[in-house]
């Protein structure tokens, strides 16, 4: 796998949370968007832009998480933008601290913050 674009942390929601009713394992394939577009939380904007970045689980020695694990609470990931011709779009936008959501179609299943820039920091796509 490439080098991640960027790190975050990320919590994902229990069901009471209005997240997920079924289990999250890594390399699930979330929509990303960015908080700040999504002035209706804690529901979806079905106007707000979802982008194609994935997050990759980090258990607590920066390994990624075995796929078959159920994923709760709060995790590290390295995050990827898998359509590269976005990444200067992102690379404008992203910053430390910023905060996103995950997305399963209309619903926010998990929310995160950036931690640290990585290849988006250099602008390599």
């Amino acid at each position: 796998m490439t080098e991640p674009d960027f790190e975050a942390e990320i919590t994902i929601l229990t069901a009471e949370q209005k997240g997920r009713e079924t289990p999250v394992f890594n390399y699930i394939r979330w929509d990303f968007g960015y908080a700040e577009d999504n002035p209706l939380e804690p529901e979806r904007n079905l106007n707000a832009t979802l982008y194609m970045i994935w997050p990759n689980f980090l258990d607590d020695e920066d390994v990624p998480i075995a796929k078959g694990i159920p994923l709760v609470g709060t995790y590290k990931a390295r995050m990827h933008i898998l359509v590269r011709e976005m990444v200067a779009y992102h690379q404008k936008r992203l910053s430390v601290g910023l905060h996103f959501n995950c997305h399963e179609g209309a619903r926010i299943v998990a929310r995160g913050v950036v931690t640290k820039l990585r290849a988006i920091s250099h602008g390599r796509s």
